[in-house]
């Protein structure tokens, strides 16, 4: 990928993204893809597949989507039957990486071109994958905890105990959050990560994961902050909180970062219940997959990986990302 310096690419975030991506001069009315997806019930997923969808309609592709939900199982079946029809891209979000590396070899040899999403491929597939088009996972988690400690510092705090509550465990993209939380809090090793705990993007999970953890540590010194891997994830364990007694945020409340900012998640920030989320918004990673498909079917040359950078969204910067993030 091309060096750009990080202002440049805020202005360009803060230019471009909101905007419908050009369409392809190319007629692609022939074109067939299909969408094999996380479902509706996701909230995240919904708009991610709303923007996906709608950009290929305008561009005048045939889409089918075929949902799920976040079963690998059930996200191969799928494979197989979008395979089966030999569209001219399939697109994937995947539940399991690693589960997916025969599905995606078997596209290969049928000659189905495959774009890879969200997740980066396990290295086995990189050569079978046309492209993938992710986020920069890495930076989702360690702006997270740069939230987490900022917060924690504010309220003076010399010493924490932390949880992170994740998204699903087989997959390259939570664990590449992950390893970006931890190098982050690596550098304040006062604030412990106590536990980690994952769930199937599950809402009612996390908050019920938050709420055992908040019982198990209150005779240890007591839970101080929480990162979730999704703002719909963070905010049941604020519920999760007041339930247990604990105010959030301020001086010496339960401090809260969510990721993949949502309108809920700016309007906690605003609140000042949650100290802040990261971008990865299913509105800016939705056009970003749906734009690269559309270059590939007007025959343009693609990068092998494409990534989408993020960024950390605070109290101080919210209203310069709530318009994408409320989408």
């Amino acid at each position: 990928m091309t060096k750009t310096t990080k202002g440049a690419i805020a202005l360009a975030f803060a230019t471009t993204l909101l905007s419908t991506p050009a369409l392809s001069a190319t007629d692609l009315s022939s074109k067939h893809v299909i969408l094999v997806t996380c479902g509706p019930s996701n909230p995240w997923c919904k708009v991610y597949n709303e923007r996906i969808v709608g950009l290929l309609k305008d561009a005048t592709v045939k889409v089918t989507v075929l949902e799920n939900d976040l079963d690998p199982v059930q996200v191969n079946q799928q494979m197989a039957q979008a395979v089966s029809q030999k569209p001219d891209l399939v697109m994937v979000e995947p539940a399991d990486d690693k589960s997916l590396i025969g599905a995606v070899k078997k596209a290969k040899a049928e000659g189905v071109p495959v774009l890879y999403m969200d997740s980066p491929a396990d290295a086995a597939i990189m050569d079978d994958i046309a492209f993938q088009v992710v986020a920069d996972n890495y930076s989702l988690g360690k702006y997270a905890g740069e939230n987490i400690i900022e917060g924690l510092k504010a309220q003076g705090r010399t010493e924490a105990n932390v949880i992170s509550i994740t998204g699903s465990a087989g997959t390259a993209m939570v664990s590449d959050r992950q390893r970006g939380f931890m190098d982050a809090m690596a550098k304040e090793p006062a604030f412990k990560v106590v536990e980690v705990v994952s769930n199937n993007w599950d809402p009612v999970e996390s908050g019920r994961q938050a709420q055992q953890l908040f019982a198990k540590y209150a005779a240890q010194g007591g839970i101080q902050a929480v990162r979730a891997d999704a703002d719909y994830m963070a905010i049941p364990v604020l519920e999760a909180a007041r339930q247990a007694g604990m105010t959030l945020g301020g001086k010496d409340g339960l401090i809260v970062s969510g990721s993949t900012c949502s309108p809920e998640g700016i309007a906690a920030i605003r609140a000042g219940d949650m100290i802040g989320t990261v971008t990865a918004d299913p509105w800016t990673q939705g056009g970003a997959s749906a734009e690269a498909a559309i270059k590939f079917l007007s025959g343009e040359t693609m990068e092998k990986t494409i990534m989408v950078p993020e960024f950390r969204v605070t109290a101080a910067n919210v209203e310069e990302y709530a318009e994408v993030c409320e989408k």
